[in-house]
């Protein structure tokens, strides 16, 4: 079994009969947060997307075509992952001229983009482009998707490329 449908099928045994997770954040605070996913993407829905897709990220569209994941059921938060047509909308806002090979995938925390691009960077693909849209000011997180969607889920929806801790 892929480490996606493995960290897929963990997650979702630990929701209770409303689609919610109790999770401890920063601070201590724990709360009960939705997570919902959507049905699959067809293969004419992935067939709009005008770039080879990385294998672990189809294989995510294939089983869920977006969602949202440790998400306030009251106040939101959390992250949109998008579905097919989402991310060529987001890709076509007017103003935002997204790098040829950059597509935004998700959305969350106060403005934050996940983008997939379609080349590997040493371990992965994946760049988070906080508000403004300053593309200078991108960072790469040097991960795929299926390590992002594990460690997202391992840190119960936080922000762990933020973290910031130095491993000696």
């Amino acid at each position: 079994m892929s480490k996606i449908k493995i960290n897929l099928e963990a997650l979702k045994k630990r929701l209770d009969s409303k689609g919610l997770l109790e999770v401890q954040q920063e601070e201590g605070y724990v709360e009960k947060m939705k997570v919902a996913f959507n049905s699959p993407a067809t293969g004419k829905e992935l067939q709009k997307l005008p770039f080879t897709l990385p294998e672990d990220y189809e294989e995510f569209l294939r089983l869920h075509n977006g969602g949202l994941i440790f998400t306030h059921p009251e106040y939101g938060g959390g992250f949109e992952l998008f579905t097919v047509d989402e991310i060529l909308e987001h890709r076509a806002i007017p103003g935002y001229d997204y790098p040829d090979n950059w597509f935004p995938i998700a959305y969350g925390y106060d403005g934050c983009y996940l983008i997939v691009t379609d080349k590997m960077v040493g371990n992965g693909y994946l760049y988070v482009m906080d508000t403004g849209y300053d593309f200078e000011d991108n960072m790469f997180i040097g991960m795929t998707f299926e390590d992002w969607l594990e460690k997202i889920i391992i840190a119960q929806g936080t922000k762990f490329w933020e973290w910031g801790f130095i491993i000696p």
